[in-house]
């Protein structure tokens, strides 16, 4: 990729007036992280590699936004990026369990994260948000766990876990040689505007009629927008070097569409899966299909529990969410109105 052009005020030195960086603009977390911050009137630059993809999230043309095209796998346009800027909020990454894309994982997740990391230190930002994972941090049983969860995972062998958990690791030595790290820890994010399905596909398929069956585990589930927020507070008000679990509702998979049920009128999948079962039919598809609908690696995590304990960021940042039946009802809405999935009967059509 070409180093960025983001224009000569760009390129000035640190300030504290200086743009806030934001990488992973055009994901679904980023371009909400975006948008909160452009409506807070705060200076915003994203870091994109394909500056057409803005439009999608609704985010071409903003005022107050600076574009750098540029990659973090290429050193140069992360410097050119960071220069100028005063706060980073890293929040670009990649989620896949296909077994295929191991190397990308490690590129996108781990390289990328130590490109951006290198060039805030040499940039001596005042403070770098990073959205870190929670499978990177721990948990998977039918417990809240809080921060200071052990990590425990390594034997899952899951793909996307090692590349995130290095990361995290990395992001300790970093911390620890004076980069004014937050880490924050989202949930399962839901609610309108995932334009790329990256985590509304349960949802899409639950509308479509197309979820005969789920597996049996559970999740911290909130709405996008809280989640955002949160990471922008947490960019504001968390203290440099500490961990902050931005949670929701910890739900079972079967209460989550117990709701969407009541909310659609439409009936909620019956047959729950054992995690053991969902494994095995995920390795067989794998071995039948090129694209299977499941694969071991995500049966893997559908089977647990990613439940946690966000006392910590409620207290300490004044993080906010609001009730998961409204964030469904939001993420359907949306579903629908975009024509990714058809009306219920129970909900009225809108214009």
């Amino acid at each position: 990729m070409t180093a960025s052009s983001i224009g000569s005020s760009a390129a000035s030195s640190a300030s504290a007036s200086g743009p806030i960086l934001v990488t992973g603009a055009t994901g679904f977390i980023g371009a909400h992280v975006v948008q909160h911050l452009l409506d807070r009137r705060e200076r915003v630059r994203v870091l994109v590699r394909t500056p057409a993809r803005l439009a999608d999230v609704g985010l071409a043309g903003a005022p107050g936004l600076e574009v750098a095209r540029g990659d973090l796998l290429d050193p140069p346009s992360v410097r050119a990026a960071v220069a100028g800027c005063d706060r980073v909020m890293h929040i670009a990454g990649y989620i896949s369990t296909d077994r295929r894309e191991r190397a990308q994982l490690h590129a996108l997740n781990y390289d990328a994260t130590l490109h951006l990391f290198d060039a805030c230190a040499a940039a001596r930002v005042s403070r770098v948000l990073y959205l870190a994972s929670i499978f990177a941090l721990g948990g998977g049983k039918p417990v809240a766990v809080r921060e200071d969860v052990s990590y425990d995972l390594d034997t899952l062998r899951i793909d996307y876990f090692e590349a995130k958990r290095n990361a995290e690791v990395a992001a300790y030595r970093y911390r620890d040689r004076g980069l004014p790290l937050v880490f924050a820890y989202p949930g399962f994010c839901y609610g309108p505007g995932d334009v790329y399905d990256s985590s509304s596909r349960p949802v899409q398929q639950f509308l479509r009629r197309n979820l005969p069956a789920y597996v049996a585990g559970g999740q911290c589930a909130l709405d996008v927008r809280d989640a955002a927020a949160g990471l922008c507070v947490a960019l504001e008000r968390g203290r440099v070097g500490e961990k902050y679990l931005l949670g929701g509702e910890n739900r079972t998979y079967g209460e989550i569409f117990a709701m969407l049920a009541e909310l659609t009128g439409l009936p909620p999948p019956r047959l729950a899966l054992p995690r053991w079962l969902a494994e095995r039919a995920g390795r067989w598809l794998e071995r039948l299909h090129p694209e299977p609908p499941l694969d071991e690696q995500a049966a893997a995590i559908a089977g647990r529990y990613w439940w946690y304990d966000d006392r910590k960021a409620r207290r300490e940042l004044g993080y906010t969410t609001r009730p998961l039946r409204q964030t469904l009802e939001a993420a359907v809405r949306w579903q629908c109105e975009t024509g990714r999935a058809p009306w219920p009967p129970a909900m009225a059509r809108t214009a």
